[in-house]
């Protein structure tokens, strides 16, 4: 699944997702060309991690199309295709038993497997433990699953992300759980990564506009389940479309050194 640089590397057309009667997603047309970094944005229930797991094949779209790099949904093993893919989503936490060794989690993440059965490779092992070391958390190798909190769990699946062989990687609230400070390492860690020589394609799905890095060229703005705006991050983040997704008046501001985006509410209007 190598991809060139006007390959997409994802692809939804006309994707809906019904559950319980009610549309999470309705009508999304959207792609990523590999080396693009979007930012996927919005309110809580928009249908942002609805839209990641039905990529991922976590959740069953009603109707469309999905096509991650050359593979399309309902044609290929989404196994293998999730291997090309690293993921780090609050819906793997459900997934994982709560005795599962810290270093297993990290481990399978190279064949996008959940809950390792058998022994571990070792220079699979290895590279897992400098992961952890990396993000700041070597000293839960020893622990298991279920006793972490919710912090040091996103940094696991922060690090089991890490040990895919991907072209894209999707990051679902990566900063959930984390710290100012754990948070600002975290994201300086990604900054890096998108500037390295065939960096892959970076989606970040996220509620705040100051998690968004200078990398990160293009938005995709959602609100309720559907496509609000779309395009480079210059048109997108205006005071009136996200005045609208959040239902406020707001001041969208940008650190003009840093490159960093800045959110004030003025007033809430529902």
């Amino acid at each position: 699944m190598l991809l060139n640089e006007m390959s997409d590397v994802l692809r939804v057309s006309g994707l809906r997702y019904v559950r319980d009667d009610r549309a999470i997603l309705d009508g999304i047309d959207w792609s990523v060309r590999a080396g693009e970094h979007w930012v996927v944005l919005g309110p809580n229930g928009c249908g942002k991690t609805s839209l990641i797991n039905c990529l991922t094949g976590y959740e069953m779209a009603t109707a469309g199309s999905i096509q991650v790099g050359e593979a399309q949904f309902g044609f290929a093993d989404w196994r293998e295709v999730r291997k090309h893919v690293g993921l780090v989503t609050s819906t793997l936490v459900s997934y994982l038993e709560p005795y599962e060794p810290v270093l297993d989690a990290v481990v399978s993440g190279r064949e996008a497997i959940l809950n390792l059965v058998g022994e571990r490779d070792a220079a699979l092992e290895v590279e897992a433990r400098g992961l952890l070391e990396r993000m700041g958390c070597g000293h839960l190798v020893g622990s298991r699953w279920g006793v972490l909190s919710q912090g040091e769990r996103q940094k696991i699946l922060i690090c089991r992300a890490f040990m895919a062989e991907f072209e894209v990687l999707i990051l679902d609230e990566p900063c959930a759980g984390l710290d100012p400070v754990a948070r600002e390492h975290f994201l300086g860690w990604l900054g890096e990564m998108a500037e390295r020589e065939g960096a892959p394609s970076l989606v970040i799905v996220t509620h705040h506009v100051e998690e968004i890095l200078p990398c990160f060229s293009k938005v995709l703005l959602l609100k309720e389940g559907k496509v609000l705006a779309m395009g480079g991050k210059s048109e997108v983040l205006r005071d009136e479309w996200l005045g609208e997704a959040y239902g406020a008046r707001v001041e969208v501001g940008v650190d003009e050194i840093a490159g960093r985006y800045g959110l004030r509410i003025l007033e809430v209007l529902r």
